[in-house]
């Protein structure tokens, strides 16, 4: 039976799906896309060039693929709505389709959050600090920290490449996690084996790679090849003294999800509700006018209508009833009727939702800020302080290695000869508002005293305390300086120096 012979008649379009539904992110991507690679050892994979392909391809094919959708959802280029070369099977209606950046709000909250003041690295040495200051220095570890952990939370992985380069700078960059990976061993303290980097580039059509391994001891640099085939042929072999495998791995937990992962998928719903808002308010302007009532229609031809409708006019002739009377004439446009209360609604609940699940809170809301305080702003954070302190333990991992592989080149060159790196604490501050004027107050009610330095150290204006108060110091030395000179030579010590001289004489 024809698909023509299932309508009773012309008005029975809507028995068709009206949009085409995509699979949302959970669906397409499963435990397979985000799993850790294993191994019994390092020499068990690079022995064997098929395992280290096989191993490369997977990432690449199977991996990256996830890791590219989640970069979408924050640069507002949502998969779920755009895939699709047309999202309504209607070819003459409107198909707006829009989406909204929530991925971007979220990670932007979460990383000025928690690297908008910079981490704080302190150790019991001096001189560990002294090393780890200059590497900072060296690297500007501020903004590398921020960026780490925008991947870290993007991504829910991020990758750091240490290396000593020609100048014998001890060098700290951010790896692209499309191109980076680490195998990692069977034990419980998952002992990173070796981490492969694959960059990849063009030559005209053709998309080559250089594929690097770092094991604990060594970097190995196969020769540039493409993609499809992955021929591993080995150029060269080069000692390292890192003492472990140079390329560190983020992670907020043992998931390794996204900051905004787990609600793509509302992210999803709502930006089909406002596409399809949009639509509506465009297929309105193209509704069906209807004109009912007994027309004298043989008084008009085509071209009359169409110079009345291109006029925004309608003269129209009424017909004769049977007893002699005008029949009534009327005329309106048929459009589909439009809950916007409902689907307000339903919007308002989704946005609800999304910064209710990811513990982001909605900084648009006027029950939010207004003219609360910071204490009271830490108390509508506190879900999204939670997620943090687990996130930052994992982050903490990550630094500690960082400069512990950094002690290690240190002590290889002989740069420095410390044994460890003196209980070295790392140390986060939200970047919040503060109510410090209310804190103040508080203490100094409570008979509490502070020097001039902790004063001058919270004013935003002044970078560094310390050396405020040197200033202060030398602005004082020369006043007494100039107090004296003044006593010295005014004029009144001299007229007094004169009159003790004529009394004399």
């Amino acid at each position: 039976m024809s698909e023509e012979t299932l309508h009773v008649n012309e008005f029975e379009k809507d028995t068709k799906p009206v949009y085409r539904s995509e699979r949302n992110l959970q669906q397409r991507y499963g435990p397979e896309a985000n799993f850790s690679y294993r191994a019994h050892s390092a020499e068990e994979i690079l022995s064997d060039k098929a395992l280290l392909r096989e191993m490369i391809m997977n990432h690449h094919e199977v991996q990256c693929p996830r890791l590219a959708a989640l970069d979408d959802y924050i640069k507002a280029r949502n998969p779920t709505i755009y895939n699709a070369e047309r999202r309504r099977t209607e070819k003459e209606k409107a198909d707006y389709r829009v989406a909204h950046n929530f991925a971007k709000i979220i990670n932007v909250f979460d990383v000025g959050y928690n690297t908008g003041v910079p981490i704080k690295k302190v150790s019991e040495d001096d001189k560990i600090n002294e090393m780890i200051k200059e590497y900072d220095r060296v690297n500007d570890v501020e903004a590398l920290d921020a960026e780490l952990w925008r991947d870290f939370r993007k991504y829910g992985r991020a990758y750091e490449l240490q290396y000593r380069n020609q100048n014998d700078e001890d060098r700290s960059v951010i790896s692209n996690v499309f191109e980076t990976f680490v195998c990692y061993g069977l034990d419980v303290e998952r002992t990173p084996l070796f981490a492969v980097r694959y960059p990849k580039y063009k030559i005209g059509q053709e998309e080559r790679v250089s594929i690097t391994v770092y094991t604990d001891a060594e970097t190995i640099t196969y020769k540039p090849t493409t993609v499809n085939i992955l021929n591993l042929e080995e150029e060269s072999r080069e000692r390292h003294y890192w003492g472990e495998v140079p390329i560190t791995e983020y992670s907020p937990d043992r998931y390794r999800q996204g900051g905004y992962e787990d609600v793509t998928s509302l992210i999803d719903l709502y930006d089909a509700a406002e596409s399809d808002s949009a639509n509506y308010m465009s297929d309105f302007n193209e509704a069906t006018l209807a004109i009912t009532g007994d027309l004298d229609m043989n008084r008009y031809t085509v071209q009359d209508m169409i110079d009345m409708k291109n006029a925004n006019m309608l003269l129209l002739s009424n017909g004769i009833n049977p007893d002699g009377s005008k029949s009534q004439t009327d005329a309106k446009y048929i459009y589909k009727q439009y809950d916007v209360t409902g689907a307000e609604a339903y919007k308002e609940r989704l946005q609800k939702d999304i910064h209710k699940i990811s513990f982001v809170p909605d900084l648009t809301d006027e029950a939010f800020a207004g003219t609360q305080s910071g204490e009271a702003m830490k108390y509508k954070l506190f879900g999204f302080q939670q997620v943090c302190k687990t996130s930052q333990r994992g982050f903490k991992n990550g630094l500690m290695r960082r400069y512990r592989l950094l002690l290690n080149i240190k002590n290889f060159v002989q740069e420095a000869d410390n044994a460890d790196l003196g209980e070295l604490q790392i140390v986060f501050t939200p970047n919040l508002p503060k109510a410090i004027l209310e804190e103040l107050k508080a203490l100094a009610d409570a008979g509490a005293q502070f020097s001039q330095e902790t004063l001058l150290g919270l004013a935003s204006f002044i970078e560094d305390a310390q050396a405020e108060m040197e200033k202060i110091k030398e602005e004082e030395e020369e006043n007494k300086t100039d107090l004296v000179l003044n006593q010295m030579f005014s004029p009144v010590q001299s007229n007094a120096e004169e009159e003790v001289r004529a009394d004399e004489s």
